[in-house]
């Protein structure tokens, strides 16, 4: 009866704390913002983390098909190269190269550029280098990502160094963009709270459980 009650008190530490304490294992490289009007005009940052214990020393970002007039803003520190395709040279990727993004730390990275005319998702494909010669490559579609468990997700980026990249969506009519916007972030939240309330309930399925064990134990 003790060694059960132990198991139990375990299991229930072990439950709280996952569902108190449990945080992203791996960040993204992110291209903000995530939403935009057809055809206009924007700054777009790239925030790169750096979660290894070696620097990160180059940044490559593949520019998507439709987006142009395309500048990168000088970064201090760091050399800038773009390559350019068609007859008006258009940036198909920035790269930024020969600066340091130390461990523990992240760097935002800016350039200007036209998006498309019509509504679209635009996929910021990108590939950070650190000095031990490690790519991790942001250059899996997010809809896959989505299906894959985290078992696998943990496994894609601990053994291929992959993970999603970052998208920005392209609306013909931003005011429509924000109640879209507003509405998943509803869905997700409300996902987030069933699962708290899932994992709270069980929790207290658990103390219960237990409290009666003691209560048995202490009737003997």
């Amino acid at each position: 009866m003790v060694g059960m009650s132990k198991k139990i008190a375990s299991l229930t530490v072990g439950f709280i704390s996952f569902f108190l304490f449990v945080t992203p294992a791996f960040a993204h490289v992110i291209v903000t913002p995530d939403q935009v009007g057809i055809a206009k005009f924007q700054d777009f940052t790239v925030s790169v983390p750096n979660e290894k214990n070696t620097e990160v020393t180059s940044i490559r970002l593949l520019i998507p098909k439709g987006v142009t007039s395309v500048v990168p803003n000088a970064v201090a520190g760091w050399t800038i190269a773009t390559k350019t395709t068609g007859k008006n040279n258009d940036v198909t990727e920035i790269d930024w190269n020969d600066g340091s993004i130390p461990a523990g730390q992240r760097e935002e990275f800016v350039f200007q550029a036209q998006v498309p005319a019509l509504p679209t998702t635009l996929a910021w494909k990108a590939y950070q280098t650190y000095a031990d010669g490690t790519v991790v490559s942001w250059d899996v579609d997010p809809t896959k990502m989505s299906t894959l468990s985290d078992e696998q997700q943990d496994a894609l980026a601990e053994k291929e160094n992959k993970g999603e990249y970052s998208t920005t969506r392209v609306y013909n009519d931003l005011s429509s963009a924000d109640a879209a916007s507003k509405e998943e972030q509803q869905v997700k939240d409300a996902s987030q709270w069933s699962e708290l309330f899932a994992g709270g309930a069980l929790v207290i399925s658990i103390l219960a459980l237990f409290a009666s064990f003691k209560k048995r134990k202490n009737q003997n």
